[in-house]
């Protein structure tokens, strides 16, 4: 974790959080250096009412988006994202927020599928993982994993039980 005292904590994105940020207004936040990062304008701009939608805060600075990807579709899977800032990154940020966000998930669509996806490249010496810190946390949370792909693309992970 960011130490004994850090707090994380998640703040739940409205219409007003979402045209601050991307509208360039004034919100009472504090933002760490380098967020928005163009994936968290994606998922702001993706915003959608049905779908889970957090700001990540640490000790009261935003450091990133998490949520899912709109309601559960039509065979009831919900598909989780996340994504910080690389300040706070490697220090436990990711595990607790998505841990709450699953809590919260599943409270509210406790028959939902839950499923995440981690992006492969092609790194010159073979394909890799693009974070091999996300398959780790999801693997930490119970999540099963497809085999990794034989072609730049998406792994899939399915929450286990």
């Amino acid at each position: 974790m960011t130490g004994a005292a850090a707090r994380i904590e998640l703040i739940e994105v409205d219409d007003v959080i979402v045209g601050a940020l991307l509208g360039g207004g004034t919100t009472p936040l504090d933002l760490a250096v380098g967020f928005p990062r163009t994936e968290d304008v994606q998922a702001l701009q993706g915003f959608e009412r049905g779908a889970l939608s957090f700001l990540i805060a640490v000790d009261g600075v935003v450091v990133g988006t998490c949520g899912t990807h709109g309601p559960p579709n039509a065979d009831g899977v919900l598909e989780l994202g996340w994504g910080l800032v690389a300040s706070a990154r490697g220090r436990g940020v990711g595990t607790a927020a998505v841990t709450q966000l699953l809590d919260r998930a599943r409270r509210r669509y406790p028959t939902a599928t839950i499923v995440a996806h981690t992006e492969w490249s092609d790194t010159g010496a073979g394909l890799l993982a693009d974070s091999a810190a996300s398959e780790s946390l999801l693997d930490g949370l119970g999540f099963v994993a497809d085999p990794p792909p034989d072609a730049p693309g998406y792994r899939a992970w399915r929450l286990a039980g």
